[in-house]
């Protein structure tokens, strides 16, 4: 925990970012929620098949979906979600080029009663 998700139209020029800003969000995130750095995990998805408002081919997408053990306010996780927001814009809107994006959060509860984890030392 925390569980992040990019998502991502594929045909945008920022793949070469992407693992610069999750190392961005891990700091932002547990900034804003007071979640240990090593406890990040980030799924990076770029999607060949994105249909936005009337399909023109220079609309795309960007979006972080934010998983935190369940207990946080809601002032909390709105503050996570404008500052991992601002991290998104800031590290790749100057990317886009030509194309019109949507970036885009959404910050979700993990139930902290379901969730289970176990994690090996390093050798």
């Amino acid at each position: 925990m925390p569980q992040l998700e990019i998502e991502y139209s594929a045909k945008l020029p920022i793949a070469d970012e992407l693992r610069k800003l999750a190392v961005d969000l891990h700091y932002v995130i547990a900034r804003e929620t007071d979640a240990e750095l090593a406890s990040f995990k980030t799924r990076i998805s770029p999607l060949k098949n994105v249909v936005i408002a009337d399909g023109d081919d220079k609309s795309a997408m960007v979006h972080l979906d934010i998983r935190l053990l369940s207990g946080r306010s809601e002032a909390v996780k709105f503050a996570t979600g404008e500052a991992a927001l601002a991290a998104l814009c800031d590290r790749l809107e100057w990317l886009v080029g030509d194309y019109a994006v949507q970036f885009s959060v959404e910050v979700h509860d993990l139930d902290r009663s379901n969730y289970h984890k176990h994690v090996t030392e390093k050798r």
